[in-house]
């Protein structure tokens, strides 16, 4: 109980950034004062809280004020995309330290990436914005995460890596718990954190890069659905007669807007003759045709409002299943902005039950590249925040937890006893 409280408190403290005193954590938590003058005195020595300054006094004692330390830790957060590995050095908050991306074919060389996923986190850890010790790896992956077997990705879609024990080989690795979840989870977890679905208890993050998938927040929770796969969006059809998808059926969301499917478009319109400046790239990919859009070029502006309208039909159909409060758009396309954003709008005032687009936004994420990678780490923050031995353990061998297991920090409320 003396845990669970502790937790409690700790929780409170961490989500009340400005400072909190003792008498307003034992007012939030239901507790005693003397419980919480305890607990804090421990959390205090294990240097998890710390005094501020004095606060104004409302008719007593100044209150201390104490905060959270945010800088007792630092966190490591890695996007495993489809074509490239990111990291994102994080502190306690979340707040980004330090960043790097790096293009590999992550599919099909599990050695490799391994390897530069390691090699990664060693450069992090020497940055001179590493202060602390690291408290775990959160490890976002390109397909879903089952909470039976969450050390296993998926053999049909990254065939590679079916016989790959990922946390446990980055674990023997980098000596810190590893933690595992999809990337659009990993997205959507992040714009709670600090994007653009704070303070939101339902909405639903998209990516879209060179796959389409979505995270969903139900009452502060990821919803992942029986078997874990719940945000597999692009694998929805939104065209009966469209595109192959890689996962065998026709007219997919992915098969239809993700990467490999708009650079498609567009060799096949230059193929037909179509004038363009995306004739003179060698090696087109996704960022040129979003770059020459944003130029002025016809057809890139094209593609890009075909891929928002085939988008629109996907949100449209989440927005009557789900009504989520807020639709927030990720990954590379998402660059494309307003030339995305719009179309895509359009096509859900025309799809949508009129009930669910009312007070539903359609947003872009905030975040930039280093979304995903944030993400991660607060896969390490959330799962410290819920349970507090993870701060000053020194065993670090430990299963690897289902995603389902972790407790969200943004739902850590209910009394404590004291």
């Amino acid at each position: 109980m003396r845990s669970h409280n502790a937790s409690i408190l700790a929780n409170l403290a961490w989500a009340h950034a400005e400072g909190i005193s003792r008498a307003d954590l034992a007012r939030d938590a239901g507790l005693s004062a003397s419980t919480v003058s305890t607990i804090v005195s421990d959390l205090m020595a294990a240097d998890l809280l710390s005094s501020s300054h004095i606060a104004p006094s409302r008719g007593g004692r100044p209150p201390v004020v104490l905060r959270f330390n945010t800088q007792r830790n630092y966190i490591i957060g890695v996007e495993m995309g489809a074509s490239h590995v990111a990291i994102a050095l994080c502190d306690l908050r979340g707040a980004v330290l330090w960043s790097r991306s790096i293009h590999h074919d992550v599919p099909n060389d599990p050695p490799g990436t391994l390897r530069l996923i390691g090699e990664l986190v060693d450069e992090a850890k020497v940055r001179p914005e590493a202060q602390g010790e690291l408290l775990g790896l959160g490890i976002a992956v390109p397909c879903p995460v089952d909470g039976q077997t969450p050390d296993r990705l998926s053999p049909r879609l990254l065939p590679e890596w079916a016989e790959v024990r990922l946390a446990a080989q980055l674990h023997h690795r980098t000596d810190v718990r590893v933690f595992v979840d999809n990337d659009a989870n990993c997205g959507a977890l992040a714009e709670a954190l600090v994007g653009a679905g704070q303070g939101i208890s339902d909405f639903t993050f998209i990516k879209v890069a060179t796959g389409v998938g979505a995270g969903h927040i139900v009452q502060g929770q990821v919803y992942r659905g029986f078997s874990g796969i719940a945000g597999e969006i692009g694998h929805t059809t939104v065209d009966a007669n469209g595109r192959r998808c890689r996962c065998g059926l026709k007219g997919c969301l992915e098969a239809e807007i993700g990467s490999g499917s708009v650079i498609e478009q567009a060799h096949e319109a230059i193929a037909g003759g179509r004038e363009t400046s995306l004739a003179g790239i060698a090696e087109l990919t996704l960022a040129d045709v979003v770059a020459h859009a944003k130029a002025g070029d016809a057809l890139a502006r094209e593609i890009i409002a075909d891929a928002g309208s085939h988008l629109g039909v996907g949100v449209a159909n989440l927005l009557n299943l789900l009504n989520p409060a807020r639709v927030i758009i990720g990954g590379r396309l998402s660059h494309a902005g307003d030339l995305l954003l719009i179309p895509l709008r359009e096509t859900v005032r025309d799809r949508a039950l009129w009930s669910s687009v009312e007070r539903a936004e359609v947003v872009i994420s905030p975040l930039g590249q280093s979304q995903i990678a944030i993400g991660a780490a607060t896969l390490v923050l959330r799962a410290a925040l819920a349970d507090l031995s993870l701060f000053w353990a020194s065993e670090q061998d430990a299963p690897v937890p289902a995603p389902s297991q972790v407790s969200s920090i943004w739902r850590m409320g209910g009394r404590g006893r004291g």
